[in-house]
């Protein structure tokens, strides 16, 4: 299958689902996905390689640089963002119908410090505490721009005080792993980052946890792309709404929002 990939972390697999298509024989499926997601997606494919006659194509990246694809002719079926507003704005541009979004997962912000660092603990509460912890290291982020969990992290660094850390304490990833990378690596002294992405990696550990904001609601929304999704495409989208689904996203962290 030759495919045209439109960020570098891209992988291929396969799967079937007779139980939500209508048999008909399968398109090949293309899912664009938050970065976020990659781990949890993958083993959902592998779980039904046995079953499938169809070739799905995941390409994972910060869910700005996705939709900005999408919007520019990027071939996705379906789209899994980490932020409502990115669906939002594919929708506005005519490439998302209404009834084919649903609220797929939750997740939450937390902060991560190096596992060589076992006595730190972060709290956004005291943010001169916090301050002081910063004094001699960076804060690793998403991009606000084009990574969600980003933009989180500015809003709520904003909302209890801190946003005033200066452009040489805060960086910026393009991608939500990237940055929990530069915790890993020592690149940072710590991060604001997806519990889900925390739990991952060895190298770093949840030094606190950020309370939930009124008005900041990290929500993943799922949306089949175009005015005419094909069938397998349907099929797939059906299924990640599954109670199957759900187990494995819960495996990983995630909150589902709703199953059926």
């Amino acid at each position: 299958m030759r495919a045209t990939l439109f960020v570098a972390c891209v992988s291929l697999v396969y799967f079937s689902l007779p139980a939500y298509g209508d048999g008909a024989a399968c398109e090949p499926i293309t899912i664009f996905a938050a970065a976020s997601t990659t781990d949890v997606l993958e083993e959902i494919a592998s779980e039904y390689e046995k079953e499938t006659a169809c070739s799905v194509s995941t390409v994972f990246a910060g869910s700005g640089t996705l939709a900005r694809q999408i919007e520019a002719g990027a071939p996705a079926d379906l789209f899994l963002s980490a932020n409502a507003d990115w669906a939002k704005w594919i929708a506005n541009a005519g490439l998302i119908r209404p009834e084919n979004k649903v609220d797929l997962l939750t997740n939450q912000l937390v902060f991560i410090v190096s596992a060589r660092d076992p006595d730190a603990r972060l709290n956004i509460q005291q943010a001169e505490r916090l301050r002081n912890y910063l004094s001699n290291g960076k804060l690793a982020i998403g991009d606000p721009n084009t990574v969600p969990a980003g933009r989180y992290a500015q809003a709520v660094l904003r909302h209890f005080g801190l946003g005033g850390l200066g452009d040489g304490q805060v960086v910026r990833a393009s991608s939500v792993r990237s940055a929990v990378t530069w915790v890993a690596r020592g690149e940072a002294r710590a991060g604001i980052v997806y519990r889900t992405d925390a739990a991952i990696e060895g190298e770093v550990r949840i030094a606190g946890s950020i309370p939930s904001v009124d008005g900041i609601d990290i929500t993943y929304p799922l949306a089949l792309v175009g005015r005419t999704p094909n069938n397998a495409a349907v099929g797939f989208f059906r299924y990640l709404q599954s109670y199957d689904a759900a187990a494995v996203f819960a495996d990983h962290g995630f909150s589902r929002i709703s199953a059926r």
